[in-house]
């Protein structure tokens, strides 16, 4: 039962590592998007503005998913996929 625990706690922390690194992932690219794109600040707004509500959005997706079929699948479910991206 112990093991169990800690391997629960280690695919957890994984998930929540991911959510950070996705989320901090925008800001690095900026300047990229910017020189490559020539977007202005505004239009930086927008693609940080776009990337939070689509965020948001599968947020609240994946919440009522779990209602439906069951928070552990669907969790690795997500993690599965944000790995495979």
């Amino acid at each position: 039962m112990k093991n169990n625990r800690w391997l629960s706690l280690t695919i957890l922390c994984t998930g929540f590592l991911l959510i950070v690194v996705d989320v901090t992932i925008v800001n690095v690219a900026l300047p990229s998007i910017q020189r490559d794109l020539g977007f202005s600040q505004s239009g930086l707004a927008w693609v940080i503005n776009a990337y939070l509500i689509a965020f948001g959005g599968f947020l609240l997706l994946a919440g009522r998913l779990g209602d439906l079929f069951g928070r552990k699948r669907i969790y690795l479910i997500g993690l599965a996929i944000f790995i495979g991206a």
